[in-house]
């Protein structure tokens, strides 16, 4: 066979491209992030959980002088409160995202929505947890109850509490940003993807 007839042959042969269509993107990409979501909210609720229920049992643990356990157990049920409100809310999302269906790219749009709304309550719960560690901290400090007050007039106390304040958010969002940002742009990626198909 020499180079003609090669040349001949290449050019009719047909080159078939994969057509990408909104059933190839569904099947391919959607539900892995959203796996990967539910997963990461089951571990956090069973965390969270045991968090909260761990830190009833500080002041005995650590010795906490017994005139400080009053307002500790007052601050640590308000704190309770606030964190079972956002457990119950991921374990209700929780719940909920395992019927959500991937089947086109409207209900995508909805499971992105409501993925979207999840991780912005998710980082309400993250900031609304910020000022009890803050009220935390005094109680195991060897000062006595009634000069913590005094904490709050010295300057370097001060600075303390808002660079802890500062740590506490920048830890919190590189937690949701590992936790759920990187599979919420993949879902992001896929309705791009589709709006890039209807547009052909």
């Amino acid at each position: 066979m020499n180079f003609d007839e090669i040349k001949k042959s290449w050019n009719n042969q047909s080159i078939q491209a994969e057509k990408v269509t909104e059933e190839t993107l569904l099947t391919s990409k959607s539900r892995l992030p959203l796996d990967r979501i539910r997963k990461n909210t089951l571990q956090d609720i069973i965390l969270q959980t045991s968090a909260v229920i761990g830190i009833a049992f500080f002041p005995q643990l650590h010795a906490m002088p017994e005139d400080k356990w009053f307002f500790f157990y007052g601050i640590y049920i308000l704190f309770a409160f606030v964190s079972f409100y956002y457990i119950i809310k991921m374990a209700l999302f929780y719940r909920s995202s395992s019927t959500f269906e991937m089947n086109s790219r409207d209900s995508l749009y909805e499971v992105y929505f409501q993925t979207r709304m999840y991780v912005q309550l998710y980082e309400n719960f993250c900031f609304s947890l910020a000022p009890f560690v803050l009220f935390f901290i005094p109680f195991f400090t060897k000062i006595p109850l009634n000069k913590i007050n005094l904490l709050f007039t010295k300057w370097y106390f001060l600075v303390f509490l808002i660079l802890s304040s500062a740590s506490v958010f920048f830890i919190c969002r590189l937690w949701i940003k590992r936790l759920y940002g990187r599979y919420l742009k993949q879902i992001k990626e896929t309705l791009d993807q589709f709006k890039t198909v209807a547009d052909e």
